[in-house]
C-alpha cells in the first residue's frame, strides 16, 4: 500500500505546484496589447509543450496488456509569456497516463491533466479555473520484434486539447517510430530504446473579447515536424521511460519521464 500511494502523493505535489505558480495573470486585458506573432508564439510553445505523448517503444502491449503511470514533461521558461507580468512556470507539467492493448498489434493510449479534482486543496488563480489538459492516441505495429525481425515498427495517431478561460488549443499529430528491446543476461531487466519523426498541426482560438482584433486575429494554426528519442527500462511490473522531444522552435524542445507499471 506504501509503495502504490508515494506516485499519487508526488502527483498531487507537483499539479498544486503548477496550479500555484504557472500562471498568475494580471488582467486579461494584457491580450488586447499583443501583436498577432505573439499571440502565434503562445499557441506554438502552449501546443508543442502540452501536446499528447506516448512515452513508449514501438512494440505493442498486447491483448491482455495494460500501462498505467505518471508522466512529468518540462516546461519552456517562457512558454506562457503573453502577458505584461512576468509568469513563473513549474519545472515539470505532471498527467496521469494509461495504455491498453485492444489486438495484437493495436494499443490505444491517453493522459490527462485536470487540476480542479483537488478542489480547494490548491489555490488556482482565477484565470486557470478551467484549465484541462486530456489527450490519447492509437498505436498500430507494424512490425513487431520476433523471429528473424530485429526491430519493431509503429504508426501512431494522437489529439489534445486544451482548455483554458480565455483560449482553448487542438493538436492533432502523427508519428511513426522504431525501437529495439535488449535483454540483460542473469538479470530481469529489459532495455528499449527508440526514435520516431512526427507532424503536428496546432489550432488555437482566442475569445473574441479578450483581444483588439484590429491588431490580432483569434485563430492561429502552426505546422511543424517533430522529432524524438528515449529509452524505456523494465524491471519486472515496473517500468521507467525517459523521451526528449525536438522541433522549431529549439527553445520549445521538452523532457519527459514517466514512471509505470506494466502488466
Amino acid at each position: 500500500m506504501k509503495l502504490s500511494l508515494k506516485p499519487f502523493v508526488l502527483l498531487s505535489i507537483l499539479v498544486g505546484y503548477t496550479g500555484q505558480a504557472a500562471i498568475n495573470l494580471s488582467s486579461l486585458e494584457d491580450l488586447k496589447n499583443r501583436t498577432n506573432s505573439e499571440l502565434r508564439r503562445f499557441t506554438e510553445f502552449t501546443g508543442m509543450t502540452s501536446k499528447f505523448r506516448s512515452l513508449s517503444p514501438a512494440s505493442p502491449l498486447g491483448i491482455l496488456g495494460f500501462d498505467a503511470g505518471i508522466e512529468l514533461t518540462t516546461i519552456p521558461t517562457d512558454a506562457f509569456q503573453v502577458f505584461d507580468e512576468k509568469i513563473d512556470v513549474p519545472p515539470a507539467f505532471p498527467r496521469l497516463s494509461l495504455a491498453k492493448g485492444i489486438t495484437p498489434n493495436l494499443d490505444i493510449e491517453v493522459s490527462a491533466l485536470v487540476p480542479a479534482v483537488l478542489g480547494n486543496q490548491i489555490n488556482l488563480p482565477e484565470e486557470l479555473k478551467e484549465l484541462l489538459v486530456y489527450g490519447g492516441g492509437f498505436k498500430y505495429t507494424m512490425l513487431r520484434e520476433k523471429g528473424l525481425v530485429p526491430f519493431s515498427l509503429a504508426l501512431r495517431a494522437s489529439y489534445t486539447r486544451l482548455n483554458l478561460s480565455f483560449f482553448h488549443l487542438d493538436t492533432y499529430s502523427g508519428d511513426f517510430s522504431v525501437s529495439r528491446s535488449l535483454s540483460l543476461p542473469l538479470l530481469p531487466v529489459s532495455i528499449t530504446p527508440f526514435a520516431g519523426l512526427g507532424y503536428v498541426n496546432i489550432n488555437g482560438e482566442f475569445k473574441d473579447e479578450n483581444l483588439d482584433l484590429i491588431k490580432a486575429s483569434k485563430t492561429h494554426q502552426i505546422q511543424d515536424y517533430r522529432y524524438f528519442a528515449g529509452a524505456s527500462l523494465k524491471l519486472f511490473i515496473f517500468d521507467v521511460t525517459g523521451q526528449a522531444d525536438f522541433g522549431n522552435p529549439a527553445d520549445a524542445n521538452t523532457y519527459s519521464l514517466k514512471i509505470g507499471l506494466e502488466l
